[in-house]
């Protein structure tokens, strides 16, 4: 089954007083960059757009697409984080060629 990375981007929509409290609480844990397999949650202290990277395998991008969505929308909404505008893109990493020289 080919393994995917995706990355999908949504931004904050409008968090109240609250919520932009615990998301800044929060920030020092969201920093990473990469990608696992449990997923990483990132964003920036301006609080405008997030960015979730997840490994995934599949048959088809669009269902890995769907999966990865719904992974970040259920993330946000058991937090109580305010969401909108959000888009996947997937990359195969069995199509990806390296180049040696």
């Amino acid at each position: 089954m080919p393994t995917y990375r995706v990355l999908v981007n949504g931004k904050f929509d409008h968090p109240d007083a609250e919520t932009r409290a615990r998301l800044l609480a929060e920030l020092s844990h969201h920093q990473a960059i990469g990608f696992t397999e449990d997923g990483l949650f990132t964003y920036s202290a301006h609080l405008g757009a997030f960015t979730y990277r997840i490994t995934l395998q599949g048959e088809e991008e669009r269902d890995v697409l769907d999966e990865a969505e719904l992974k970040v929308m259920e993330l946000l909404e058991a937090k109580g984080y305010p969401y909108r505008d959000m888009a996947g893109k997937a990359t195969c990493m069995d199509d990806i060629k390296i180049r040696r020289r």
